[in-house]
């Protein structure tokens, strides 16, 4: 079963360290010049994506051609995506979509709207501190390392299968088979990928595939090439930057405000302003880590909620974005100047409550049995004095910490460090100095004779 979909190519890695360095969870080593990935430490935040100068690091996802698999085949649409076009239209991104062969397009939108109120009333009625669930990579990033904080995540689902479930229930009723029906979202990160087949909170996703935002745009692209060709070879009256309605698409307004989720705060907008006041937002996944350092210290007063994000800005900010995210972030604002309000719907109809809980994930024993582990903590406490604690990570290993624990787990050995072998060899050095101005007894005994 895939647990990831962030994935290392060994032949292309050439060990230079910079996602070792960047990695928050400290998931990456390298060994013998080629970086590993601990399966069990990786969050899949993409930031070795984004860091790594050769390429190294991919994320797998599905493909168009997956369509085939599914007599009716549905797409979510979130909430980024339309940020990624200048000149085309919400509208004619998803006629777009529905000429690539979906028999329905859904906004993912109008679930993130409904969501804000369902929050916003939550946030109301219970006391103490709650942070936002829907970003995986926050998520993850707290069960692996602040496991106390886990019971203060929202205990709701993600808009994306908040909108899964209410469409996959929609189309039973219009008595589809099921195994007719294949949910596909376009996924501006890696970790909203690996959510489909390793969810959180819940067993199984209604979210069958996944296609990067960088598929689902030069598809939308060729689209629209060639309808515009195709109008230019005809009677040249239509307007050939305007898409044409395709059969089954609804004229319906747009969910504006919902669109506001593509970036960071844009949770918070839809929420009352009484809220909004007691509320913060933060997204950077180096700016979530220093943050929930702060609130595990319990060193953040007077705020209620906090909207974590761990890319730059919010989804717009996603690896699998096309444009970068600052144009992305105007694209968006100038769509949501159109709408005010959140559209009006039976907030009702969805089902938000997660069915279980969030468990904190026990991981970083040095080992399970507790008399062997207290003596791995001694070691580890003089392999820590042992190394310069510069923190360079020249030996592969992020930190001077994580070497020493690295070292007491059989994974590393102190030679790896650069500046204790460089003194191993001075001393070497030194030593064969020395030797060199010695002489046995036998050869002076040889040279006297002589």
């Amino acid at each position: 079963m895939k647990k990831h979909s962030v994935l290392l190519k060994e032949e292309l890695c050439e060990g230079c360290t910079n996602c070792v360095k960047n990695c928050p969870t400290k998931a990456i080593r390298v060994h013998h010049g080629k970086a590993i990935i601990k399966g069990e430490l990786c969050i899949d935040c993409a930031e070795c994506i984004r860091t790594c100068a050769y390429h190294a690091k991919y994320s797998m996802t599905d493909s168009f051609a997956d369509l085939e698999d599914y007599a009716y085949p549905l797409v979510l649409i979130p909430p980024s995506f339309y940020s990624q076009f200048r000149k085309v239209s919400p509208l004619e991104v998803k006629n777009s979509l529905f000429k690539l062969g979906f028999k329905e397009v859904l906004d993912v939108s109008l679930a993130a709207e409904a969501l804000s109120i369902k929050t916003a009333e939550f946030l109301e009625e219970h006391h103490g501190v709650f942070i936002s669930s829907s970003c995986p990579v926050v998520v993850r990033l707290i069960r692996l390392l602040y496991p106390e904080l886990t019971e203060h995540l929202l205990p709701f689902k993600p808009p994306v299968d908040v909108m899964a479930e209410k469409a996959w229930q929609d189309v039973m009723t219009r008595g589809i088979s099921p195994e007719d029906i294949g949910i596909f979202f376009i996924t501006p990160c890696p970790a909203k990928y690996t959510n489909i087949f390793s969810p959180l909170g819940f067993e199984k996703s209604y979210i069958d595939k996944g296609i990067s935002v960088d598929q689902a745009y030069q598809a939308i692209l060729e689209v629209r090439k060639e309808d515009n060709s195709a109008e230019k070879a005809g009677s040249g009256k239509d307007n050939p930057g305007k898409a044409s309605p395709v059969e089954g698409t609804q004229e319906t307004v747009l969910p504006y405000l919902g669109m506001g989720w593509g970036q960071s705060g844009g949770e918070l907008r839809i929420m009352p302003e009484s809220m909004q006041e007691r509320s913060l937002s933060v997204s950077g996944i180096h700016r979530v880590k220093a943050l929930l350092d702060e609130i595990s210290r319990n060193n953040i007063k007077g705020i209620k909620y906090f909207e974590l994000a761990a890319c730059n800005y919010g989804c717009v900010g996603g690896v699998f974005n096309v444009v970068n995210p600052y144009q992305a972030r105007f694209n968006l604002r100038r769509l949501q100047v159109k709408g005010s309000r959140p559209v009006e719907q039976d907030y009702g109809q969805y089902n938000y409550d997660l069915p279980g809980k969030f468990e904190p994930l026990r991981i970083g024993q040095l080992d399970t049995d507790l008399e062997k582990a207290m003596a791995k903590f001694m070691q580890l406490e003089k392999e820590i004095e042992l190394l310069p604690g510069l923190d360079c990570a020249a030996c592969g290993a992020p930190d001077c910490k994580t070497l020493a624990e690295d070292i007491v787990n059989g994974l590393a050995s102190r030679s790896d460090c650069i500046f204790l072998l460089r003194k191993q060899v001075g001393e070497l050095a030194d030593r064969m100095s020395a030797l060199a101005h010695e002489l046995p007894p036998v050869m002076k005994k040889e040279k006297k004779d002589r």
